[in-house]
């Protein structure tokens, strides 16, 4: 039975945000109009400010579909303020109630709901109908578990909805397309704009099976469940297998499944099952996340007989800094073991490390590239900034030692806008400049790892590190057009991939 109420939920910078199109799902089979507007996407390792076009354009789609309430999804606490600045433009224009959900509002509820007239806090993938229902019914919405409600000063505080089966979870709507939109510049764009996408994201799992990380945004939610059920969740293999029968129907081009869980399920039931099934009834490459606590050589080959081509791995920092700080209990050894099974079984790594911290010290970035350098070749290397999100025991103990401010916190701080991927060109002392050329140079396989010692030993570049930084840019760009020439092969490379990294004066390490 179709509803009244019509319901607009906005992506900011992400055309793939599966968020909102895990709420769309279950509001239209509730029989609810929604639209999906995707407003803007990230360019280059940046997300530039809406224009006034862009705003004004989105204001006009909301007027013309008769929007009745609108949804924003603050997936990340770096959107805080434009989010706030696009909430109080659409209000001042259209006068609507606005709900925000994602991980800000759930990390910050307090902070959020003095600017959203409701907020979504966890896990609403069932709840988001109870809520929109008494909306519907024209009831206040001051009850319903998972939502806060604000009347004028008054603040409806709600507990959070019950954790939900992953195999009870709609698939994401792939099958519609007129209330799909897509704003960019001047121009609006009618349609899924990531249904082409070669690429197909998905969870198999929720949660972590460790919890401890301490710059984690898990470390945020568990607690929110503690006494309530069962925090880390996966999905069976057949709602899994199910939901990709059903999306090759409808994405035509799906080269690489790609598996963001935190940690891919490494259970032996589970992935005999998925051996068997994945091949038969999907088979399509995918690449998955893994740590190495829990890399194995007997999994990750029936993985690899399943159709796993790469895995990316986490390194994050030092042996000191994983564990007095991140509280990461792993070794060096354990990530060069890992490491040495991915190219046994000749599976493509990603490794991640984790730069900007303010407190790895020249000893701890002096063991991070000597590690590095002990890596078996070959393997791509990937460097993120520190994204300290608010509340977290990371952000908390750091404010505590004086080693931040809360300028420093994403939410007043936007360094995932400027630095979520490192970038050569960035403006950094001498020492990290060097420490980056050189991790930069560690892993590219057409160097010797005699040439890039004899590099880290020169007292030279410690002096002045710019012209390794220029080798370093320009080795960078020939290992980049190797991998793009790989994809190309596959037929990976797309206008919106070239848009999204392809910028040789702002180059991101790899």
């Amino acid at each position: 039975m179709s509803k009244k109420l019509r319901i607009a939920v906005i992506s900011l910078y992400a055309l793939e945000n599966n968020g909102v199109r895990h709420v769309a799902t279950p509001l239209r089979e509730a029989g609810y109009s929604v639209t999906e507007i995707y407003f803007k996407d990230w360019v280059n390792n940046r997300f530039p400010w809406p224009s006034e076009e862009e705003v004004n354009a989105l204001i006009t789609l909301l007027a013309d579909r008769r929007i009745d309430i609108v949804g924003f999804s603050v997936r990340a606490s770096a959107f805080h303020r434009m989010a706030k600045y696009l909430t109080e433009r659409v209000r001042h224009e259209l006068n609507l109630p606005i709900l925000w959900g994602g991980m800000h509002p759930t990390f910050l509820p307090e902070r959020c709901i003095s600017i959203a007239d409701y907020i979504s806090v966890g896990e609403v993938d069932h709840a988001v109908v109870d809520f929109f229902d008494t909306i519907e019914r024209g009831e206040r919405a001051d009850s319903v578990p998972g939502f806060w409600m604000r009347d004028g000063d008054t603040v409806y505080r709600n507990d959070i909805a019950p954790l939900v089966d992953l195999n009870e979870v709609p698939f994401r709507d792939f099958h519609t397309e007129d209330d799909k939109f897509h704003i960019e510049g001047s121009v609006v764009t009618q349609g899924d704009p990531f249904i082409t996408n070669p690429e197909y994201t998905l969870l198999a799992s929720r949660g972590c099976p460790y919890w401890t990380c301490t710059f984690c945004s898990n470390t945020l939610t568990k607690p929110l469940y503690d006494g309530k059920g069962k925090k880390f969740r996966i999905r069976s293999v057949e709602h899994l297998v199910s939901e990709l029968e059903y999306a090759k129907k409808l994405c035509k081009d799906i080269k690489v499944v790609r598996f963001d869980d935190e940690v891919f399920p490494l259970r032996k039931g589970w992935i005999a099952e998925f051996k068997e099934k994945w091949p038969a009834r999907v088979g399509i490459p995918f690449e998955v996340l893994v740590d190495p606590r829990m890399v194995a050589y007997e999994p990750l080959k029936h993985l690899k007989e399943a159709g796993l081509r790469a895995v990316c791995m986490g390194i994050q920092a030092s042996e000191r800094v994983n564990k007095e700080f991140y509280n990461r209990n792993t070794t060096d050894e354990q990530i060069l073991n890992a490491q040495r099974i991915f190219r046994k079984l000749d599976i493509d790594s990603s490794l991640q490390i984790i730069w900007d911290d303010p407190v790895s010290e020249e000893e701890d970035k002096d063991s991070v590239f000597r590690l590095v350098m002990e890596l078996e070749r070959p393997f791509n290397l990937y460097l993120f900034g520190l994204t300290i999100y608010p509340n977290t025991h990371l952000a908390r103990r750091l404010l505590r030692e004086g080693l931040i401010t809360e300028a420093d916190i994403e939410g007043v701080g936007t360094h995932a806008f400027e630095q979520f991927r490192v970038d050569l060109s960035y403006p950094r002392p001498k020492a990290d400049q060097r420490w980056l050329a050189l991790l930069v140079l560690a892993n590219k396989p057409f160097l010797s790892k005699e040439f890039v010692w004899k590099l880290y030993e020169s007292e030279r570049f410690k002096k002045d590190p710019r012209p390794l930084t220029h080798l370093a840019t320009a080795t960078n760009l020939a290992h980049m057009a190797g991998f793009v020439g790989k994809m190309a092969m596959r037929g990976e490379v797309t206008p919106l991939l070239i848009k999204r990294w392809v910028n040789p004066g702002s180059l991101v390490t790899m």
